[in-house]
């Protein structure tokens, strides 16, 4: 296929899936350096942080189920893609002590969380999950330490899954056998791409024989795992990212999870770093090289990673995450999942730029967000008291109804009137804007009525397809930002 050097530019072979359903939903056609589409919101009341650090005290979330979150800020070298929170290790003797230093201050936020917040201690924590950057940069003396402060500061269930995100640099020798003695029971890897010279392009530290290798030793666990894989990145091509997907799909992996490359830049908007290709010297370089693969052509590379996935028997479960039968129980949902999306129970964000918030059964969302500058946030915990807060959000009525809509959707499990009815006193499918929202998503091909029930929808294939994009335009846009009251409570 000739590339354009617009990588908005849209160009899918006639017939197939994905450009016909571009065609019939121009507004879901959205280009590489405007996706940056979050389940999160960006509308709502914006609160300061001493308003985010009373709604912290004052949540009424002891008993209730809860996720909890370790955002580690490290990583061994900075991908030219990646503009999440986080911080190149230095060489030397202060890199030889960037663990300890980074778990002592996650240590001493949560600590302080844990006592600015006492119900938080009788949360019943579900899921755990340590990201970043490159958690398992920490090592297995610092993870311990880590493991050892949740097990005995908070109160996990029985049956807690508590996962540990890597790379596969990082999981070449005893390391993923260390961090299942220490209690992870679940794992996640950053692959990307089994093209060898995508991932140097891309700025990465590893090679095809090494994310191979990470993934032997991960199926040795016996742990359910996922391995995460991009398209859309320089250098690939539909029938290599499908050539990739397919031998992942041979090793049996238990979840493969797609993304497509988000080029946006996350640091305007005060939730991110800036990436190398969100320089726009650097991106009009890059452009002009037709380095990028044309919008038409990446959606091109989904629906051939898709199509290999159906063919291997896997299902999304939530969207972008496809799981082979039986990994999970449940829906064969991840629990992380199922706390984050599916229930949206409160979520505890503990680090630099990390995001939570703070749900119940009332029909108001509170988002919390840390201090996003890693020197900032430090400095916080140092040289005072209090939390290391930004700011934060509050949403009420038919904005948290729009956020919890694509939370739903995004877990790919039936959205339930009934749960609707119960939590914010609107009926889905005959009030609105809901109903307008539902219809055409149904009309549309998008969403479809689960068999046996009357109230109760979910994503068809061709909606998880294009799931983020509807969230983004049907959930956030046209249910969040409805300018009519529509709540009854």
């Amino acid at each position: 296929m000739e590339k354009t050097a617009s990588a908005s530019t849209t160009t899918l072979r006639p017939g197939t899936g994905l450009a016909r359903l571009l065609q019939e939903n121009p507004a879901l056609r959205i280009g590489q350096d405007d996706y940056n589409i979050n389940v999160t919101a960006n509308f709502g009341e914006e609160l300061t942080d001493q308003h985010v650090a009373d709604a912290l005290r004052n949540h009424p979330g002891a008993g209730r189920p809860a996720h909890l979150y370790f955002h580690v800020p490290l990583c061994a070298y900075i991908c030219h893609f990646c503009n999440y929170v986080k911080r190149k290790v230095p060489d030397g003797p202060e890199g030889d002590r960037a663990p300890r230093v980074w778990t002592d201050l996650l240590l001493d936020e949560s600590d302080r969380q844990l006592a600015h917040s006492p119900w938080l201690s009788a949360a019943r924590i579900e899921s755990v999950y340590l990201g970043g950057g490159t958690a398992s940069l920490l090592g297995t003396e610092q993870l311990a330490r880590l493991v050892r402060h949740i097990r005995t500061r908070y109160t996990l269930s029985e049956d807690c899954e508590i996962s540990l995100e890597g790379n596969p640099d990082n999981f070449q020798h005893d390391e993923l056998a260390e961090a299942c003695a220490i209690g992870f029971n679940r794992f996640s890897v950053g692959v990307q791409s089994l093209q060898s010279e995508v991932n140097a392009f891309a700025g990465r530290g590893h090679d095809a024989a090494m994310s191979l290798t990470a993934v032997e030793k991960l199926r040795a666990t016996g742990r359910p795992f996922n391995v995460d894989m991009m398209f859309g990145l320089p250098q690939q091509s539909v029938a290599t990212v499908a050539d990739g997907i397919r031998r992942l799909v041979g090793l049996d992996v238990p979840t493969i999870t797609i993304y497509r490359l988000r080029n946006a830049d996350r640091a305007k908007m005060g939730i991110g770093n800036r990436a190398l290709w969100n320089v726009e010297s650097v991106k009009a370089r890059l452009n002009d090289e037709h380095r990028f693969p044309a919008l038409g052509e990446t959606y091109e590379m989904r629906e051939a990673i898709v199509e290999t996935l159906l063919d291997g028997g896997y299902h999304p479960s939530p969207c972008g995450w496809w799981n082979r039968p039986g990994v999970y129980p449940d829906g064969n949902i991840p629990r992380v999942s199922r706390n984050k999306w599916q229930r949206h129970d409160s979520m505890i964000a503990i680090g630099p730029g990390a995001y939570g918030w703070l749900t119940g059964d009332g029909d108001e969302i509170v988002q919390t967000h840390n201090i996003a500058d890693i020197s900032s946030y430090a400095r916080r915990l140092r040289e005072g008291p209090g939390l290391p807060l930004a700011s934060g959000r509050r949403l009420v009525g038919h904005e948290a109804i729009g956020m919890v809509l694509g939370f739903a959707f995004k877990a790919n499990q039936p959205i339930d009137a009934a749960r609707f009815r119960r939590r914010f006193g609107v009926e889905l499918f005959r009030d609105e804007p809901f109903a307008s929202v539902f219809d055409e998503l149904i009309e549309r091909g998008l969403v479809e009525p689960v068999p046996g029930t009357t109230e109760s929808v979910a994503p068809t294939l061709d909606g998880e397809a294009l799931h983020e994009e509807i969230i983004s335009v049907y959930f956030h846009q046209r249910v969040g930002g409805f300018a009519e009251a529509v709540c009854r409570r």
